[in-house]
């Protein structure tokens, strides 16, 4: 079989990784827990941003190696 693979321009490409009902249920907990902490509000929302920011880099690294291993393994079943 063969496949055409059409590139497009990088600066223009969009993947969204859809946010789960676990992913949403589990950063809700985190963030009662994070809003019953007595600490001053700009700790807090410095906090909550490097937790996310994290979060994000965390998903966007998992996502990538996803990819990775997925052609990997299409590779290797092509004999390449």
């Amino acid at each position: 079989m063969k496949m055409n693979i059409e590139f497009i321009d990088p600066s223009q490409a969009a993947v969204e990784i859809p946010k789960t009902e676990p992913y949403i249920n589990s950063t809700r907990a985190i963030s009662d827990k994070l809003d019953a902490l007595s600490i001053p509000n700009e700790q807090h929302e410095r906090f909550a941003y490097d937790l996310l920011e994290h979060i994000e880099i965390a998903r966007a690294e998992a996502f990538k190696s996803g990819i990775k291993l997925g052609l990997e393994l299409a590779g290797a079943a092509k004999g390449g």
